[in-house]
């Protein structure tokens, strides 16, 4: 399958508010393929709230360096697609695949024409979404387990919410009840279901983040047993997703879509916290 040798992809030469350093640039040369790396035509990518923050001033703690002119940084780790081009070793996918992938840190670059990433990341886009709704998708529970999910009308809340609902689990969650109506949870859950969630010695929490540490040790009740700084974006974690989605037990759920060149848009609402759902950039239709 061919493909240009040049492609556009938005990128900064320093750290500062994404508004105004994050721009769109063009002519830029196609990287070359290591034996493990599949080439992606990006139909759609997905902006997070990463992506500014890693921008404006988490960067440096994460690259312990910041970008340049000679060394631009890229942004953007959510994508849908469909592969151009494979590297000798890759064996799972083939040219023509339809895919999405959440890249590692060190391959970031979603907002772009093309995307090279390593096949470990890669997994074949569910049959029944389309790129824009696979894009925006981004364990382990059992069966009648209390949980609590806060932020629940944000994307990652909502698919929670239907994971979660899907296997059994009593799901709280709090945020707009229409929108948390419509992914499943159940409206008594709001009057007396957090007393569950939250008893002594019973309840259970996760976070996503470090929690800090009086609040952890407080006596409000539930029992913190563990906290996520990190996702599993291989493709193993996404194929799990895809049998989920493909057997109509859970959605992504998009908020709004916009033009390649309108990113910065996009970034714009996001930081507004009013989205409820993915923010989608679609690149090539």
């Amino acid at each position: 399958m061919t493909f240009p040798s040049t492609y556009r992809a938005y990128q900064y030469e320093k750290y500062g508010p994404i508004e105004t350093e994050l721009k769109l640039k063009a002519g830029l040369p196609q990287r070359t393929l290591s034996a493990q790396q599949v080439r992606i035509k990006v139909r759609s990518a997905a902006v997070n709230p990463i992506d500014y923050k890693l921008a404006e001033f988490m960067g440096q703690m994460f690259f312990g360096k910041a970008p340049s002119v000679d060394e631009p940084f890229n942004v953007g780790f959510d994508v849908s697609g469909e592969v151009v081009e494979v590297g000798s070793d890759v064996k799972r996918v083939k040219i023509g695949a339809a895919v999405y992938a959440s890249t590692p840190l060190n391959d970031m670059g979603t907002l772009a024409e093309y995307l090279v990433v390593d096949e470990g990341f890669v997994a074949l886009k569910p049959s029944n979404l389309s790129f824009n709704q696979a894009a925006a998708l981004t364990d382990k529970l059992k069966k009648d387990d209390a949980v609590l999910i806060l932020g629940g009308s944000t994307a990652v809340g909502m698919f929670a919410i239907q994971f979660a609902h899907n296997i059994g689990a009593h799901v709280l969650a709090r945020h707009s009840v229409d929108v948390l109506y419509d992914c499943g949870v159940e409206p008594s859950s709001w009057n007396d279901g957090a007393q569950l969630v939250l008893k002594k010695s019973t309840g259970r929490f996760i976070t996503l983040l470090p929690m800090p540490e009086p609040v952890k040790e407080s006596e409000f009740g539930a029992q913190l047993i563990g906290f996520v700084s990190a996702v599993d974006n291989s493709a193993k974690a996404l194929e799990v997703i895809t049998k989920y989605v493909e057997g109509g037990k859970a959605r992504p759920v998009v908020d709004s879509v916009y033009p390649f060149e309108k990113d910065l848009d996009a970034y714009k609402k996001l930081k507004t916290n009013h989205a409820q759902g993915k923010l989608v950039v679609q690149v090539h239709a």
